[in-house]
């Protein structure tokens, strides 16, 4: 069991930190995007790539009402760092949980 939960938070860390490091590089990219093509969203979703408000918007892929390819691919790795972030974080809780 001591094993398990040895690599449930390694793998926990694991995937955060993968998360962490795609959200970061894509927010970038997908804020010059939005600022050049969408500045009205750029706008309401603020210049803080961890603000709740931009966080929300890659998890639920807000980005697909836009129809635009170009977004959409920048935003979708994004997205796919958002959820490691969360199932990362989600693994650590679980093996640092007492039992």
């Amino acid at each position: 069991m001591h094993l398990a939960r040895e690599f449930l938070l390694l793998m926990g860390l694991g995937f955060f930190v993968a998360g962490l490091t795609t959200y970061i590089m894509t927010w970038i990219l997908v804020a010059v995007h939005l600022r050049d093509h969408h500045p009205a969203e750029r706008k309401r979703l603020g210049g803080f790539l961890f603000s709740p408000r931009a966080f929300g918007w890659y998890l639920a892929r807000r980005y697909r009402a836009f129809g635009d390819k170009s977004l959409t691919g920048l935003a979708r790795l994004g997205a796919i760092g958002a959820w490691s972030i969360v199932f990362g974080i989600s693994a650590v809780v679980v093996a640092k949980a007492p039992g």
